[in-house]
């Protein structure tokens, strides 16, 4: 009798780690919310509650950007679900697609990002390292700023699409791109933007924004607190 208990319990305990291993769809997964969809982005917003998980499948490389201090473990399919990472809000890591992913809250808050996952597979970190002079993939983080009442932009490549974390003072200003580039704006803060060709951008922390390249425009933060937010710039295609 007890051998045909411990059978059934390790058959339980089998079955519920295999169907825990098994991938999820991002699209269909209850944790993740759909914001915006177009030909170059798909952008979710990912929400957990203390000791929930997500593990799903990522066919496209992405980046998370978070929206709030946290610690989580992050693990790849093959890895074992233990290492845990430490982000402060707006600190932002770009993975490659390919693979599952899987995301658990630990902690007694709950825990939020974005997660902006790239439909042309040269969205990538691979280029020219000038460290060891070889063209490689390159480790990408973005971390928030150091001073929270100074403007600060701080822009990487990848492949063709820049990423700029920025944070901007009452009366700051970012730039328009220089070409007729699209952007995707995420709020890190409330915003309240004010465009030189009149339009006004407000937006909520977690929100997501497509600005088309025919309406680039400088942006001005007309709030009296500072303003946070990641730009994602798509380059019109080489003529």
């Amino acid at each position: 009798m007890k051998s045909r208990l411990w059978l059934a319990v390790f058959l339980c305990f089998a079955v519920g780690l295999a169907l825990a291993q098994a991938p999820g769809d991002l699209a269909s997964d209850s944790h993740y919310t759909l914001l915006l969809k177009n030909d170059k982005v798909r952008v979710f917003q990912l929400s957990l509650s203390p000791a929930q998980q997500v593990f799903v499948q990522h066919d496209h490389n992405f980046l998370m950007i978070m929206l709030q201090d946290s610690e989580v473990v992050i693990w790849r399919d093959g890895e074992s679900a233990i290492q845990s990472f430490t982000f402060k809000k707006g600190d932002m890591r770009f993975y490659f697609g390919g693979h599952a992913y899987g995301i658990r809250d630990d902690r007694t808050a709950s825990f939020s990002s974005i997660t902006v996952e790239f439909l042309d597979p040269k969205v990538s970190t691979w280029g020219y390292q000038w460290q060891s002079g070889t063209w490689d993939y390159s480790p990408f983080g973005s971390v928030t700023p150091v001073d929270p009442q100074a403007k600060y932009m701080n822009s990487t490549r990848l492949g063709d699409i820049v990423v700029t974390n920025a944070q901007l003072l009452p009366g700051d200003s970012y730039p328009a791109p220089e070409k007729a580039s699209a952007e995707l704006l995420v709020p890190i803060t409330d915003l309240d933007l004010k465009a030189a060709n009149g339009q006004r951008i407000r937006k909520s922390l977690g929100d997501a924004i497509w600005i088309p390249g025919e309406q680039k425009s400088r942006f001005v933060n007309a709030d009296s607190d500072p303003a946070r937010f990641v730009v994602v710039e798509f380059p019109p295609p080489a003529q």
